[in-house]
């Protein structure tokens, strides 16, 4: 056997007994939170240097599956194309075979006809990079990627150039090069930064190029909102690159408002006998635990934006007024909170608990029937706080007024605290913000709003206070009346 496979072999042996050694004496899970972050770095290049041996290993297998069929090491190996056979060795997907063949492409070489002597390849700087084991097959492919779909729109000078570029990168060697400073060794950079560096350097060698491009996304920008099967609608489409970016920055706006400082968790409770107050006199802040994944809460930010573009007054009218979402909803279901409502405009079914949320938000409309479909009650204006009133109560509350909630006033819904069903006038005593989440929510979970002499007041709970007692919502008092800590109310 090849002394070069032989290593490999010994050093495969030598790693299989230290990890049955890790595994069987658990090591891994004592290990310090240093050591945890340093066996992932150690893995993390061997890793990068065994792709770096199979992108090698793939090109030997693309070159010597030419020519006559019954010659080819694929047909050997009894496989039709050399991408089956490094899917077969290499016990991976379709997927990582093809990556590994579409690499080693451009890191193939060329032997000279008159001295044997090995040709550069298309990208050498980055296969050093590999060979160092600094750069992984992901990180070559995401440098590689924007250059190849430029095309011949950069010469080759131009390519290698970049590579140049994107290979000391790759290998974390940092330097001015507009003013000549010296070379500065700095952290390995990741496949995406490598990819936003390839993406710069095109802009600037096929400046051009952009336009074609923009014409290819006109034609293919698209959204579509799909039937409601098991209670959602599917969403798809391509966004045109200003517009993603413009919808990613409204959604980081209401998933991290604060950016400014660190978090106000809003209320502060008075420590119970086995909590002591802190070294300078405070009590403990209020812990907040949003169990939402980060999919739940784009969401829900979607969800606050079209709301708050829905009440904005700026879009264009439907049959002479606003666009209004309309739920209609039997009376008796209404009353009982059984039952379903109908969105009319889609004819989808959702819960009356929706149908009750639509009485407290702007630009929503609803309907009640009876039980023979005749109209009973309808929704006006003078259920749906008005512009004014609004206004105030955002002055008043700042925000979500759910502890720990961070969405911003702009994104909040007005909440009848007293339903108006239930004779809960449309008055800025009888509202607060809710976030479009806990307003869908709140009959749902264990927080409790209630209004006391015109001021908000939070009930959370046992988890956020073991007596669940009422404690006025921070945001929402004066600043010249607040105390250090808000005192609890058990009334």
């Amino acid at each position: 056997m090849n002394s070069v496979v032989a290593q490999i072999e010994s050093l495969d042996e030598t790693l299989a007994s230290a990890v049955r050694e890790m595994f069987a004496t658990e090591t891994i899970p004592d290990l310090a939170g240093e050591d945890i972050a340093a066996l992932l770095v150690a893995t993390g290049k061997l890793q990068r240097r065994l792709e770096g041996l199979q992108v090698e290993a793939a090109v030997q297998v693309s070159e010597r599956s030419q020519g006559i069929r019954d010659e080819r090491l694929t047909t050997a190996y009894g496989c039709a194309r050399p991408t089956e056979m490094v899917r077969m060795l290499t016990l991976s997907d379709s997927r990582s075979a093809n990556k590994r063949m579409k690499a080693a492409g451009f890191v193939q070489r060329v032997r000279g006809i008159t001295d044997g002597v090995f040709l550069p390849p298309r990208y050498p700087m980055l296969r050093d990079a590999m060979i160092s084991g600094d750069l992984g097959l992901e990180g070559f492919l995401a440098a590689t990627e924007p250059l190849e779909a430029a095309g011949t729109r950069i010469t080759a000078s131009a390519r290698i150039e970049a590579d140049r570029q994107l290979g000391a990168f790759a290998r974390g060697i940092y330097s001015d090069l507009d003013s000549g400073s010296d070379a500065v060794q700095g952290p390995l950079p990741t496949p995406e930064e490598l990819r936003a560096l390839a993406t710069v350097l095109v802009a600037y060698l096929d400046p051009d190029g952009a336009e074609p491009s923009d014409d290819v996304a006109q034609r293919e920008r698209s959204f579509t909102i799909g039937r409601v099967r098991n209670g959602t609608a599917r969403v798809a489409g391509n966004l045109l690159p200003e517009v993603a970016a413009q919808l990613k920055l409204l959604m980081d706006s209401s998933l991290n408002p604060q950016v400014d400082g660190p978090q106000d968790l809003g209320v502060h409770f008075v420590p119970s006998e086995d909590e002591a107050l802190g070294d300078d006199g405070s009590c403990p802040d209020t812990t907040y635990v949003d169990t939402r994944t980060r999919t739940q809460k784009q969401h829900d930010a979607f969800a606050s934006m079209v709301n708050v573009a829905a009440r904005a007054g700026d879009v264009s009218d439907l049959g002479g007024a606003a666009p209004t979402l309309i739920v209609t909803a039997n009376a008796e279901d209404y009353a009982t909170g059984t039952g379903w409502g109908t969105v009319v405009n889609t004819g989808d079914l959702v819960p009356m608990s929706v149908a009750a949320q639509t009485a407290c938000a702007g630009g929503i409309q609803r309907v009640l029937f009876d039980e023979n479909g005749r109209i009973v009650s309808l929704g006006t204006s003078a259920r749906i706080f008005n512009a004014l009133q609004r206004r105030a109560i955002v002055i008043r509350d700042g925000g979500c007024v759910v502890p720990g909630c961070m969405i911003p006033a702009t994104w909040c819904e007005v909440h009848h605290v007293q339903e108006h069903a239930a004779g809960g006038p449309t008055h800025t005593d009888n509202g607060v913000l809710l976030c479009w989440f806990h307003h869908r929510t709140l009959h749902l979970s264990h927080w409790q709003v209630r209004m006391r002499d015109g001021l908000p007041e939070i009930r959370g709970p046992e988890w956020w206070d073991r007596e669940r007692r009422w404690w006025p919502a921070r945001k929402s008092r004066p600043k010249a009346r607040q105390p250090v800590w808000p005192v609890a109310s058990d009334q």
